[in-house]
């Protein structure tokens, strides 16, 4: 079973932050959303049901350059790209030789992932419901305050080295558990990293539609 893509900005939305305690964890995470410039990490996801029992798992790279790029490459266990060029939102699965397009603002629609963006304050769209510290870790609950999202609660655990798991649930009460590992935030990208062109053996679905 193919895992599940994750709306990007709840991925990464996190990625650069450090924390010594819970209140200095809210000040970085408030800073992140006004000052983060980019991003490139690998990430580990693994889905669990509302039992706990793990569903699939996952593994991947991603980078993230503002404002509005970001390309999320799934490896394991099977190949998927999604590549925002500040634009155009591709989705292109090579099992399937399949790529999906959709004009980025209609994509992300009124959802956080607008906060790649543009920098704002995370009170903006989210509500703080608890920063707690536990083992070294931070840890900050946050409700979205738009209530069409696909989650209804993330909770962020940050150490003194960056972002060490985010624990997103949906509406149904599955959990998805994101590690990050090797983050270099704030470095060179090449911009042509975000240029997609699909294959010429996939279909392009929307494309015509879009443009």
């Amino acid at each position: 079973m193919k895992p599940r893509s994750l709306p990007l900005a709840l991925l990464l939305l996190f990625l650069s932050l450090v924390a010594q305690a819970a209140s200095e964890a809210e000040r970085r995470l408030d800073h992140f959303f006004r000052s983060i410039q980019s991003v490139q990490a690998d990430f580990v996801q693994e889905v669990h049901d509302e039992k706990g029992r793990l569903l699939r798992k996952a593994r991947g790279r991603f980078e993230l350059l503002r404002p509005g790029r970001f390309r999320w490459d799934y490896t394991e266990p099977s190949p998927q790209q999604i590549v925002s060029d500040g634009q155009y939102l591709w989705i292109y699965d090579q099992e399937l030789a399949q790529v999906t397009v959709k004009k980025l603002g209609k994509a992300l629609g009124a959802s956080p992932l607008l906060l790649l963006s543009e920098p704002r304050s995370v009170r903006d769209d989210f509500i703080i419901t608890d920063t707690r510290e536990h083992d070294g870790v931070a840890w900050m609950e946050l409700i979205p305050k738009l209530k069409d999202t696909d989650f209804t609660r993330i909770e962020v655990g940050l150490t003194n080295e960056g972002v060490k798991e985010m624990h997103l649930t949906d509406q149904f009460g599955q959990n998805t558990v994101i590690r990050f590992e090797h983050l270099r935030i704030n470095q060179p990208i090449d911009a042509g990293d975000f240029l997609f062109t699909p294959p010429p053996e996939a279909d392009v679905l929307g494309l015509d539609a879009e443009r």
